[in-house]
């Protein structure tokens, strides 16, 4: 080739480079060799639980929670839409079930709540750019019960193995028919 018109190629490729780094959104790195690097990461999972017993407060605290192995895996395979890789089953893009149970052993290797006694379906609301809140409200069955954590699922169904990710609080024993709980969980995303 001409020398003349590899010296063009050549002043267009850097003039591009140069672009793309100073045009690029905040957020990205320019890494060279050519690739592009930026971090996604789940920021927080915030929970607040509420127990009364006949409308007198049991129980009200706030907590940060843990996502869950499977659940980081879960969001790589619905991000990526690679589940083969993340050795993920098919799970529906809901993430809308929420349960309590009696802690046992939790870590973030954990796939369901230990002990768990009631799982149902939150309601999703509040969405903005960057986070959404559930909240639900258990009506303990005769008991008696015990709880000490409380989780986010991706099924419905007391014991499937749906865990995204939980939060501990403080033991609660005695709760029977007379109870009311009401759970509360916001998860952003940074």
């Amino acid at each position: 080739m001409n020398k003349k018109i590899l010296a063009i190629i050549g002043t267009v490729l850097i003039a591009s480079l140069i672009a793309v780094f100073l045009l690029s959104p905040t957020g990205h790195n320019l890494m060279f060799p050519g690739t592009v690097d930026f971090s996604f990461s789940v920021g927080s999972i915030h929970s607040t639980i509420t127990i009364t017993d006949n409308g007198k407060t049991i129980l009200s605290e706030y907590h940060a929670g843990v996502l869950t192995q499977m659940g980081m895996n879960i969001t790589l395979a619905k991000l990526t839409g690679n589940s083969t890789f993340y050795n993920m089953t098919t799970y529906p893009m809901n993430l809308t079930y929420v349960s309590i149970g009696d802690q046992g052993s939790l870590s973030s290797a954990s796939i369901v709540l230990p002990g768990e006694w009631n799982r149902t379906t939150a309601n999703q609301h509040d969405p903005v750019y960057n986070s959404f809140n559930l909240t639900a409200v258990i009506y303990p069955g005769a008991g008696p019960y015990t709880a000490d954590c409380l989780g986010v699922n991706y099924e419905a169904g007391i014991g499937n193995n749906a865990l995204w990710g939980y939060d501990t609080f403080t033991e609660v024993t005695g709760i029977t028919n007379t109870f009311v709980i009401t759970l509360e969980v916001k998860i952003t995303i940074s």
